[in-house]
């Protein structure tokens, strides 16, 4: 992969802690602007049903902007996703998790019909659940295996028809930005559905908003979004799923610790 970067929100600012109000300003903005961009999805879908992804899509752009930019996030991207999807293929992005800002960082970064795989508690929150419905945002019930069968049948149909795929493979966030341990599922869903992995990391966004440390947030701080070379499940099968977690988290690993000179 010939290795590409594209710059976005770059100042000369230093990174700084954002203070009490700041900080509580930002999260109220960011409440309120999830509120009504989901309320903007429902119209939608209620009411201007044609080309919906398309208004979704757009919709989602705007929203993770608003809270990048509120953020003051100093970001870039390294790498190139897009040239290295071919047309038809299933694709899934696995990132690192370490902060509330990796969702909307994915949607400003990085380019296509990007969905996520949420937590099914998600989609028992009134407005929000509906909202995440209309947007075609995914859940895998792995509790149930009927349900699971299900889940995946959509997940293979939303892949088929355009959707990329975002999750986070480790299953928690971790607390100080390193990687964690991958879990299964997501691996799992890559060799079932014969898809191609995109290992994806943020490096240092963790800082802009510490685990459970709503307050402690800090402006204009740098982050790297890296893409990784695409691992085809297509030569794995279920015996071998340890060694193409291995690879995944090797690959994810060490963008994460690779620093530019």
């Amino acid at each position: 992969m010939n290795s590409t970067t594209q710059t976005a929100s770059q100042t000369d600012k230093q990174p700084r802690p954002a203070g009490f109000l700041r900080a509580l300003w930002v999260i109220t903005y960011s409440i309120a602007a999830t509120a009504k961009y989901s309320l903007k999805t429902l119209y939608f879908a209620f009411f201007s049903k044609k080309d919906l992804r398309t208004k979704v899509d757009k919709i989602l752009v705007d929203w993770s902007g608003r809270l990048i930019r509120a953020a003051r996030i100093n970001w870039q991207v390294e790498g190139d996703l897009e040239q290295q999807v071919q047309e038809g293929r299933r694709v899934i992005i696995m990132c690192n998790h370490s902060s509330a800002y990796d969702i909307p960082l994915a949607f400003t970064a990085l380019p296509g019909s990007i969905r996520m795989i949420s937590k099914k508690e998600l989609f028992s929150v009134p407005l929000l659940s509906s909202a995440m419905k209309a947007a075609e945002i995914l859940s895998i019930n792995r509790q149930n295996r009927q349900q699971a069968i299900e889940d995946l049948k959509i997940a293979r149909e939303k892949m088929e028809s355009g959707i990329r795929i975002w999750m986070f493979p480790e299953g928690t966030r971790s607390k100080n930005g390193e990687l964690i341990p991958l879990k299964k599922g997501g691996i799992r869903l890559a060799i079932d559905t014969n898809a191609l992995i995109i290992p994806v990391v943020m490096q240092d966004i963790y800082k802009v908003l510490p685990n459970k440390k709503w307050l402690k947030m800090r402006l204009h701080q740098p982050v790297k979004v890296k893409v990784g070379e695409a691992i085809d499940c297509r030569e794995f099968d279920v015996e071998h799923r340890h060694e193409l977690s291995d690879l995944v988290y090797n690959s994810m690993k060490r963008m994460l610790e690779e620093r530019s000179s």
